[in-house]
């Protein structure tokens, strides 16, 4: 019987910071469900975070799609068999991609999405980026499933899109933005909110199930996960 794992795809995550927690979690859960010296086949595209971050602040969306469709033809001709875009804010071009390959495109929302289902709830406060906060389309795919995702409000939005560039992004972690981050939650629960989603790959790194009072969805973890389930199956 084959035990190899099946190659997968990676365009980014979109700072090093979660790529490498991305590769790290890949090989690990790839060891631990094969044995042996197993290890993650992947196929990784890395970026240079400073193009993309401009390129989103100037709503170039259609011209990162475009790189993002260039990026997932290479990597599907380099054999990839699923394709993962290792951030949720891009997810935002997911379906152009999806429609320009031949291969799975595993999609964060909804496996996020179906662990708030699996968890029993419907209504979940989402924390990301400005741009995942602040537009739609999260929002609209949780919808889909049937989940409410509720965002904060335009003051704290802001902060947390401040933390999310100007610390995560560059490895700096802060126990005052834990608590910014605690004291946003905490006023999200209190709107009607069962859960929170960490909608952003850097979040978990300042972050954590244990500070907040509500089920926590790490939607990396969860991205990770689901990757495994395609490459190596449960075993």
């Amino acid at each position: 019987m084959d035990t190899s794992p099946r190659k997968l795809g990676l365009l980014g995550g979109m700072t090093w910071e979660s790529s490498i927690v991305y590769e790290r979690l890949l090989n690990e859960g790839t060891r631990d469900r094969l044995g042996g010296s197993h290890s993650a086949d992947l196929v990784v595209r890395s970026y240079d975070f400073q193009p993309l971050a401009d390129a989103s602040a100037a709503s170039d969306w259609d011209g990162l799609a475009r790189t993002f469709i260039s990026d997932a033809v290479i990597v599907e001709s380099a054999g990839a068999e699923a394709i993962l875009i290792c951030a949720n804010t891009m997810h935002k071009v997911a379906d152009q991609v999806a429609a320009a390959i031949s291969i799975p495109l595993i999609h964060i929302i909804d496996v996020t999405a179906n662990a708030i289902l699996a968890a029993g709830l419907d209504t979940v406060a989402l924390l990301g980026t400005g741009y995942t906060m602040r537009d739609s389309f999260y929002r609209d795919r949780m919808a889909t499933h049937g989940i409410t995702a509720i965002v904060p409000m335009e003051n704290d939005a802001a902060e947390v899109h401040r933390i999310i560039y100007d610390e995560l992004a560059k490895g700096v972690i802060r126990s005052e933005s834990r608590e910014t981050f605690q004291v946003i939650v905490a006023g999200l629960v209190d709107a009607g909110a069962q859960g929170v989603i960490a909608g952003c790959t850097e979040i978990p790194s300042l972050l954590r199930a244990e500070n907040v009072s509500v089920p926590y969805f790490d939607s990396l973890t969860l991205h990770v996960n689901a990757a495994l389930d395609f490459s190596v199956g449960l075993r």
